[in-house]
């Protein structure tokens, strides 16, 4: 091979460092001038040209080209100049048409199909009832709900009948922006419909290409069923059917969180590891035919034919899974090293890299955005600097297993390290039992299990028993495996979840990083003894500092928005933290509020500790939400009322306060209050409860004191609780805040209960257009009537009353104009 000169820094580095100035510059209003997408870039050549030794020229105008062309396509993807037929236009319009294509491959779910579709033309009913068809642009969800019996395919031309429903956020402070990462892949808006509603559009003959992917989802789908009916039993089924086919959003989310807690989910994702399978898989395979002639053997043009015909296939699989990143990553990074080898040219690690995330960038901007991007590429980039600096301590004669064990203990240290601070940050998790599993998860299901189902989807064509057998053996090594990784998270201390890291401390984590890589790098021991000791120092110290519990002056009440559903987060003056429900939706929905709406608030509010957490009832739109809060934070006590449920939720609570410990408070007549230093609770569940009330009637009510402040939760009680409620304690209901009663129902604000309550300011927790619209009309004029402030989650987003004991001041998390 000929011999490569490294540079001291890899030439394609400063180009993609230029590409990302210019993409977070177009990504942020205020620097999304095209001044600034030229100004930083230009910055970044700068420093390439005094920087890279030789080629200077070049890499300055590849860097100022890549971050102007890079810095304008992400102003076009975040400030987008919307033309007149976009699908934007059409927001909650009846009698809509819509024609497009699908672009996607279809994600089935179990009681949905979604698909994403990019709008060519929309029908749309006009005030007089004449219908106008209009050119239309932008992309949509489509949600299928029925039996479609999938009769569509990736670019098919379909028509169908629905209102377009805009994309919201959950209007609360620390919220995923859903809105903003949809509109990164160019995705506008929801359609939810039925099958009957769907026409397939006859077009013309569709393209070899198109034949071809249609034809790889349809095998996709198909193993996917295969494996999930042959291991139907099985525990590891999900898992093997997410290693050999990418589709992940089917796994059972206790499986999710099993591997995440282990530190052992980059093993699920399509990766460098099943592309480095399945190359040598299929190199080897067409090298051995290929030496059947023995004239390419003797040219040495057996070893080039064979690595590019490696390549087919892998493209092949790169699409069958859904080429999500971090297969994109592995298929080019893997692509580009097969190049190298057939040019018999040396290929730097980290200018691979960069040459890889060049090329994903050009094709989408808005990827360097993505989660799964930024950590397929940074534990790679992580692991090759490593593996270098280690490598400048010399090689030892290690024996061939003790060996591999060893790489990886350091390739886990080494991506753990990479990726500890952005899984900090949006998945507020740390694992403490990453090498010992990874130790053990690597080897059985990267070397056996992945290649077993690799083979099993091979076989499957012509031996479906035998795949059968294959795929039974695999998934019986993932079972073992799941057990293993029940007993390691088990254990004490072996994950925990963090508050939200700020961005700073960030930034913070990995500059003392790169300092101990290049105090290795340099031999600089001295400074790699105090990086390690400054690192897990200050995460200590930026977690008490986030945890503490730090008396305040002034009390806190925010009103979550959950949707349709009631969640509330006390802060006391006291440091107390007192979650009162969690939300939930209802029905068929798999969506997890507690998970994605609840926690996350949590997190950003620096809490991982609830002193308290209140049942007012079990029924879903609060209940569901507290099963992930109640398993995964450390709660002191659990308030409820008399009532049970057959529901899941309840009994994964209770087992939850079982298994932890958490003490459980029924309020009576007795035991009404729970007080601390100038906080109290009173709670309201003796007289105003009697047997046989409605399940919504019989909620714990309770009253919020501190000091003059004072604020009801009466949760989802009606008409029936009301009139006991005030008929048995009038002196003591009265309050200047009031969380409406069962979402603004006209069941519930009576005539009666309002004028003893005497609210100065309400608060209503609804969904944004819910099926039950609420707040009742008449319920609302009930409140104008008294001149009582009427607050909207649905309109607001969350509701924050702060007070000293004094008088309030409300804030929204919304500005409505």
């Amino acid at each position: 091979m000929k011999p490569f000169s490294h540079p001291v820094v890899p030439p394609l580095v400063p180009v993609i460092l230029a590409m990302m100035a210019g993409i977070l510059a177009g990504s942020v209003s205020f620097l999304s001038h095209p001044v600034w997408a030229v100004l930083f870039p230009g910055l970044l050549s700068v420093f390439s040209f005094f920087g890279i030794p030789g080629r200077k020229c070049m890499i300055f105008c590849l860097c100022l080209a890549a971050g102007i062309f890079a810095g304008h396509k992400s102003y076009q993807i975040h400030q987008p100049d919307l033309p007149a037929g976009h699908v934007s236009r059409f927001y909650n319009q009846p009698g809509i048409t819509l024609t497009g294509k699908i672009v996607s491959f279809s994600r089935q779910y179990p009681h949905k199909i979604r698909v994403v579709v990019a709008c060519q033309t929309i029908v749309a009913e006009n005030a007089d009832g004449t219908q106008k068809s209009a050119a239309a642009k932008g992309r949509v969800y489509l949600n299928i709900y029925g039996n479609p019996g999938l009769c569509f395919g990736f670019n098919d031309r379909i028509r169908v009948s629905g209102p377009i429903r805009p994309v919201r956020n959950f209007g609360n402070p620390g919220a995923f922006d859903y809105q903003t990462f949809l509109k990164r892949q160019g995705i506008f808006g929801a359609i939810h419909t039925g099958a009957d509603k769907i026409e397939l559009v006859s077009d013309d003959p569709p393209s070899l290409l198109t034949r071809g992917i249609q034809g790889l989802e349809t095998v996709r789908n198909r193993f996917y069923h295969f494996v999930m009916t042959r291991l139907e039993l099985q525990e590891g089924a999900h898992i093997m059917a997410a290693l050999v086919t990418g589709i992940k959003h089917r796994l059972p989310a206790r499986q999710r969180d099993l591997f995440a807690k282990a530190g052992t989910s980059h093993l699920l994702a399509i990766s460098g590891l099943h592309m480095g399978i399945l190359c040598l898989m299929f190199f080897f395979f067409f090298f051995r035919i290929l030496c059947v002639f023995p004239w390419l053997l003797i040219s040495a043009r057996a070893k080039k034919i064979a690595g590019i015909l490696t390549l087919i296939p892998l493209c092949l699989y790169a699409v069958f899974s859904g080429f999500s990143p971090s297969t994109q990553r592995a298929f080019i990074m893997t692509g580009i090293f097969m190049f190298s080898f057939l040019g018999e040219r040396q290929s730097h690690p980290v200018n691979t890299l960069a040459g890889a995330g060049i090329l994903i960038l050009l094709a989408d901007p808005a990827a360097l955005f993505s989660i799964s991007f930024q950590l397929s590429f940074t534990a790679v980039l992580f692991i090759v600097l490593g593996m270098g600096a280690a490598a400048q301590y010399g090689s030892f004669k290690i024996p061939i297993i003790p060996g591999f064990m060893v790489s990886i203990c350091l390739m886990t240290v080494l991506a753990g390290l990479g990726t500890f601070a952005l899984i900090a940050r949006y998945f507020n998790l740390v694992s403490l039992v990453q090498i010992p599993a990874n130790l053990l998860l690597v080897p059985v299901i990267g070397f056996a299990c992945l290649p077993l189902g690799l083979a099993g989807f091979m076989v499957w064509p012509l031996a479906p028993g035998l795949a059968g057998g294959i795929l039974t053996m695999a998934a019986g090594m993932v079972s073992f495996c799941i057990r293993y990784l029940t007993w390691l998270t088990d254990l004490p201390f072996a994950w925990s979840y963090l508050p939200c890291l700020p961005p700073g401390a960030v930034a913070g984590i990995y500059l003392v990083m790169a300092v101990m890589f290049l105090a290795l790098y340099f031999k600089k021991t001295t400074w790699v003894v105090a990086m390690v000791m400054v690192l897990p120092a200050g995460l200590y110290a930026i977690q008490v500092t986030m945890q503490q519990r730090v008396p305040s002056t002034h009390m806190t009440v925010t009103i979550l928005d959950v949707g349709q559903g009631n969640a509330a987060l006390i802060q006391t003056v006291e440091g107390r933290t007192i979650l009162v429900d969690g939300g939930g939706f209802s029905g068929g929905s798999s969506f997890d509020v507690g998970r994605y709406v609840v926690a996350p608030f949590l997190w950003h509010q620096g809490i991982t500790v609830l002193d308290m957490v209140i049942l007012t009832h079990p029924e879903s739109d609060h209940m569901n939400g507290l099963v992930f809060i109640v398993e995964n934070f450390t709660v002191g006590s659990l308030v409820k009322n008399t009532d049970t449920s057959s529901h899941e939720s309840f009994d994964r609570i209770m087992a939850a306060c079982r298994q932890k410990k958490i003490s459980i408070f029924v309020p009576g007549c007795e035991k009404n209050q729970v007080a601390w230093d100038k906080t109290r609770l009173k709670f309201f569940q003796c007289e105003s409860v009697v047997p046989g009330l409605n399940p919504n009637d019989n909620s714990v009510v309770f009253k919020l004191v501190l000091d003059n402040f004072s604020m009801l939760f009466p949760a989802d009680i009606m008409e029936t609780r009301e009139q006991l409620l005030a008929g048995s304690r009038k002196e003591q209901i009265s309050s200047q805040l009031l969380l409406s009663p069962h979402h603004g129902s006209n069941s519930s604000s009576t005539h009666f209960f309002l004028d003893w309550i005497r609210p100065e300011s309400v608060i209503i927790s609804c969904g944004f257009n819910n099926p039950y619209r609420f707040p009742h009309p008449d319920v609302l004029e009930r409140y104008r009537q008294r001149k009582i402030t009427v607050f909207r989650t649905d309109h607001h987003g969350a509701v924050t009353i702060t007070s000293s004991g004094t008088g309030y001041t409300v804030a929204t998390h919304r500005r409505i104009p």
